[in-house]
């Protein structure tokens, strides 16, 4: 039989199905960094990431009987850890500081402002510095969904892209004025 198993897991796996548990530590010790890695990529906290890859390895503990062992073993450890941390995000749902509604309102409040004169959202005021210094296509895509109010989809019919790139660059030009914003009140 091939295995597609590095040489020295599946001895270890063997043995942890015979009631091993040394082996199994040996296993853990061997693919942590990978399953940490995997999740601290993912997660903003830490210690979310850390909890999550425990839980892999007791998972991973608990199911070793149905795991394949014609199959590789470090991607089915991050399945579990991915099931997890999908699982993780539907029940936390983290909201992003900066995210659409955040800076739909900071753009609504700077609009009424420059309307009306003043506003009462400090962050509305550097709002204008910190849009001014992106420019290009990026200034146009942020007119276009915050001040036009274009869905994701009407953006992704017109830029002929993903939308999946569209939010990822979304998400982080968010993240750049949310970052200029907060230097500018905190000075």
């Amino acid at each position: 039989m091939e295995h597609d198993l590095p040489p020295d897991d599946l001895p270890l796996i063997t043995a942890t199905l015979a009631g091993d548990t040394r082996a199994f530590s040996d296993l853990v010790l061997r693919h942590q960094w990978s399953v940490r890695a995997f999740l601290l990529a993912r997660l903003a906290q830490r210690d979310a990431a850390e909890d999550l890859a425990q839980e892999t390895f007791v998972l991973a503990w608990q199911k070793l009987r149905e795991f394949d062992i014609s199959r590789p073993f470090v991607p089915w450890l991050r399945g579990i850890a991915e099931n997890l941390l999908r699982n993780h995000l539907r029940k936390f749902k983290e909201t992003p500081i900066g995210g659409d509604e955040a800076l739909q309102a900071m753009l609504d409040a700077r609009l009424e402002e420059m309307g009306q004169g003043e506003s009462g959202d400090p962050r509305a005021a550097v709002l204008g510095e910190c849009l001014s210094r992106i420019d290009g296509p990026s200034s146009q895509l942020l007119t276009a969904r915050y001040v036009e109010g274009k869905s994701l989809a009407e953006l992704c019919d017109l830029t002929g892209r993903k939308h999946s790139a569209l939010t990822m660059q979304l998400h982080r030009l968010r993240v750049i004025l949310a970052d200029c914003i907060e230097r500018k009140t905190s000075a």
